[in-house]
């Protein structure tokens, strides 16, 4: 018998990206799909405490130095990492360009 959630996000604050009120509710995720958002009954297999935390969709970060930093670094570290303080943001994309730094070989 499968579970109507795969994962429960309790009692978050919603931000929803579309200009409305944040507001307090339950999101239920089933494959990856947000398959509903209010107050849920349902258990899931993984359960999150949202209580005291945003809950939003994903960021897109449109302003990225990854075409500077793979020449200085060895790995790409998440954008959100070089935010003062760390973020814990999730970035969900990055939209990278030639910011002025200069790759000279």
């Amino acid at each position: 018998m499968s579970s109507q959630f795969d994962v429960v996000i309790r009692g978050g604050t919603i931000v929803d990206g579309t200009g409305a009120q944040p507001y307090v509710a339950d999101v239920g995720v089933k494959d990856g799909v947000i398959a509903e958002i209010g107050r849920i009954e349902a258990s899931a297999p993984e359960e999150i405490d949202a209580r005291g935390l945003t809950v939003t969709p994903g960021f897109v970060d449109v302003h990225t130095h990854y075409d500077g930093q793979i020449t200085w670094e060895n790995r790409m570290a998440p954008s959100s990492n070089h935010a003062s303080p760390p973020s814990s943001w999730a970035i969900a994309a990055s939209a990278s360009r030639r910011c002025g730094t200069a790759i000279i070989n």
